[in-house]
């Protein structure tokens, strides 16, 4: 572990940031004093939070480390501030013990805190039922369904039947293969204008509803990733009143941007869940501030640049967001919600819901933290992002916010 004073700090505590002052990190703890020599950082003002919790992890490795590889990602997390992450990845599914083992051993040297998805399927085919028992017996914190869209209904419920042993929760993108039928975008006034094939809310919606009254009928927890369109939320908001266990989260870009990106024609806007209409993205900032949304989701998906640098009907969907995520999205979301709120959905409750325990500030404890200079702005460009990609929406704009450095296992990294 490396010692470290930050002088100028403002640490988070108690729901709100204090005045500037000197922090002394030593063996991964927050202390009165360091030992003399320790290195010293000015954070002149900087906000020290809490450092994040990233939900939607994929790290490609080891059947595509051609794309990117743990380690890429786990050198993404500490630039961006995060100690920990909920990993499940669409080019590795974790459907055996041997796998899952395998993945927990690679974590283990990141001196981070990651937990993993299993796969409800063997390699998210939705043909064969994975060893779900087995898997949470191992430690997978839940199930997934590795983004494919494609378990058939009587599939999902002899999958979540078998699952329901295990009291894991499992975790769906919401989106019917068969509505959005090769769409790549919202349909709407800019998809027309544009020429593009539409995937409609009802693609979203359907699905949902589809997965609540299974998940109703059978008593099994569920949540929804990346939900994009404020329909869904209004289906999870009565789902509770009638006492379905059902959690989601909203993508930060889905937060940042809506279809009208489209007029860029830009490739890195091809993502998985469409960006959907303004009132959508409204829609998803209201479910923030009523509690619908339960966290603020990553999910870090690395494209390689000849995948990306290409026509937006050729590309491949994804886009890495780690270490740019809290620069972007801090001061609007502190600014409407507030700094509390804000940690919690950057942080808490994203840790919680993978069955992690959130980071927090205080003295005498672990500390892991994220230096945010929410009054810096800086440009987005490639060096900022790690290993061989560059997939960001944000690639070339400017961020309100700089992260300058974090302190996580023990382990400083300046940025």
């Amino acid at each position: 572990m490396r010692n470290m004073v930050l002088n100028n700090v403002r640490p988070f505590i108690d729901g709100k940031f204090g005045e500037p002052t000197k922090m002394c990190l030593v063996d991964g703890a927050w202390t009165d004093t360091a030992p003399a020599g320790t290195d010293e950082f000015d954070a002149k003002g900087a906000l020290a939070l809490p450092a994040l919790f990233g939900l939607g992890l994929d790290f490609k490795e080891p059947l595509r480390d051609d794309i990117y590889t743990f380690r890429d990602g786990v050198s993404a997390m500490r630039r961006g501030g995060f100690f920990g992450g909920l990993y499940e990845s669409s080019a590795n599914p974790i459907d055996d013990s041997q796998k899952l083992t395998a993945m927990q051993q690679l974590a283990s040297k990141s001196g981070l805190e990651f937990a993993f998805l299993g796969a409800f399927s063997m390699g998210y085919q939705c043909k064969d039922l994975s060893e779900m028992v087995e898997l949470a017996q191992g430690g997978a914190v839940g199930f997934g369904d590795g983004n494919q869209n494609s378990a058939r209904t009587r599939f999902l419920r002899l999958a979540m039947e078998y699952g329901s042993m295990t009291g894991g929760r499992f975790f769906f993108m919401p989106l019917d293969d068969s509505l959005r039928h090769h769409g790549l975008v919202h349909e709407g006034s800019y998809a027309d204008t544009l020429g593009m094939k539409g995937i409609p809310r009802i693609a979203e919606t359907i699905a949902a509803f589809r997965i609540l009254e299974m998940a109703r009928f059978l008593k099994v927890p569920v949540h929804f990733k990346q939900v994009s369109c404020g329909e869904t939320l209004r289906l999870i908001d009565l789902a509770r009143t009638q006492g379905v266990d059902v959690t989601c989260d909203v993508d930060v870009y889905h937060l940042l941007l809506d279809d009208s990106c489209l007029f860029d024609l830009d490739s890195h806007c091809n993502v998985q869940m469409p960006f959907r209409s303004a009132e959508d993205r409204e829609a998803l900032w209201k479910g923030l501030e009523s509690g619908v949304v339960d966290a603020i989701s990553m999910n870090h998906d690395p494209v390689l640049r000849q995948d990306k640098e290409v026509n937006f009907e050729d590309a491949v969907p994804g886009a890495v967001s780690l270490e740019v995520a809290l620069g972007a999205i801090w001061k609007p979301l502190s600014e409407r919600l507030g700094a509390a709120r804000a940690v919690e959905l950057l942080s808490t409750a994203p840790a919680r819901l993978a069955g992690v325990r959130p980071s927090a500030i205080a003295k005498g404890e672990r500390t892991d933290l994220v230096l945010l200079d929410q009054d810096r702005a800086c440009k987005v460009v490639p060096t900022m992002l790690t290993g061989k990609v560059r997939n960001t929406p944000l690639l070339g704009k400017e961020l309100p916010s700089s992260v300058v450095g974090s302190y996580i296992g023990g382990e400083w990294t300046e940025v």
